[in-house]
């Protein structure tokens, strides 16, 4: 073996090890707690753990798309309310939501025009709202 091809062997090697220590580095998160065991989506339990129930609409949503090993867009965005299903606040209410790894891990669609219900909740330990989990509704629903 030459010089040449021991150093390319170890360059290989280092960068091996480096793309795995990069996906090990990404920790899995739990499932959401509002999916059942099936891995569909369960309203019933999704309510009952959700601190707040609103309908309304996503706008100013800056993206923040990152690479592998994660491949995900970390967006952030507000939620106004137009109307509360389950807690009380004001209409017009605004939440500012950034997309996280456990924590908000649910991504935006690419079209997030028309309304939709977040069940939402705040994090004990810093007091920041976050969702469970959020969907879009059909036009005909009221």
């Amino acid at each position: 073996m030459t010089d040449r091809q021991g150093t390319l062997t170890i360059a290989a090697i280092t960068l091996m090890f480096a793309s795995v220590g990069s996906l090990l580095a990404t920790k899995p998160c739990p499932p959401s707690p509002c999916d059942a065991p099936s891995g569909e989506f369960d309203r019933t339990t999704c309510e009952q753990l959700a601190a707040w129930v609103a309908v309304g609409t996503i706008s100013r949503v800056a993206h923040h798309p990152e690479g592998p090993p994660t491949l995900k867009d970390f967006a952030e965005f507000t939620f106004r309310v137009e109307r509360w299903e389950k807690g009380t606040g004001k209409m017009g209410h605004e939440f500012r939501f950034k997309v996280g790894w456990c924590d908000n891990q649910q991504q935006l669609p690419k079209d997030t025009s028309g309304l939709f219900r977040f069940f939402g909740t705040t994090s004990s330990s810093e007091n920041l709202p976050r969702y469970l989990f959020f969907e879009r509704l059909d036009a005909r629903e009221p």
